[in-house]
């Protein structure tokens, strides 16, 4: 019975396939476009992949205050306070901010170890492998040290 309807549906959506041609269209490619200089290309996926991790949509929808503020106990005065505590789904502008930084510190990293296993220069290439590892390593821990802040005991036993 399953597959039955599954046949009754692919004659309906190939129906007017039977009578209908797709007309015989010779296009050319226009050749005289300008090909985008690959660093371009890759400057504007990398602003869109720090945007993106950067939380901007939700920012936007939520309409998300910049930095938020708590109330000091001792002194009574509102201080601010630059990461949201306790909401693992929630962030301040500034948090998203930074994370995206941090995130894109880490990727340029990864395409540190990328280019330095296509360098020739042994040197050049040791010094990119220990770049890459610095930058993936201190992305890392940051990241760890805001998560440890917005959930109390993360990764502690």
């Amino acid at each position: 019975f399953f597959f039955e309807v599954f046949d009754i549906m692919d004659s309906v959506v190939l129906l007017p396939f039977n009578f209908l041609r797709a007309p015989n269209l010779k296009l050319q490619i226009p050749y005289k476009l300008l090909r985008p200089h690959p660093m371009i290309v890759f400057t504007l996926v990398f602003l869109s992949y720090f945007l993106i991790f950067s939380g901007v949509i939700y920012d936007v929808i939520t309409e998300t205050p910049s930095v938020g503020g708590y109330r000091d106990p001792y002194t009574g005065l509102v201080k601010p306070q630059a990461i949201l505590p306790g909401r693992i789904n929630g962030q301040y502008i500034i948090e998203g901010l930074t994370t995206g930084f941090l995130f894109c510190v880490g990727a340029l990293g990864f395409i540190l170890l990328d280019l330095a296993s296509k360098q020739k220069n042994r040197n050049y290439s040791l010094l990119m492998v220990l770049a890459g590892t610095i930058l993936i390593l201190v992305a890392y821990n940051v990241c760890i040290v805001f998560i440890r802040k917005k959930v109390g005991n993360y990764l502690r036993y």
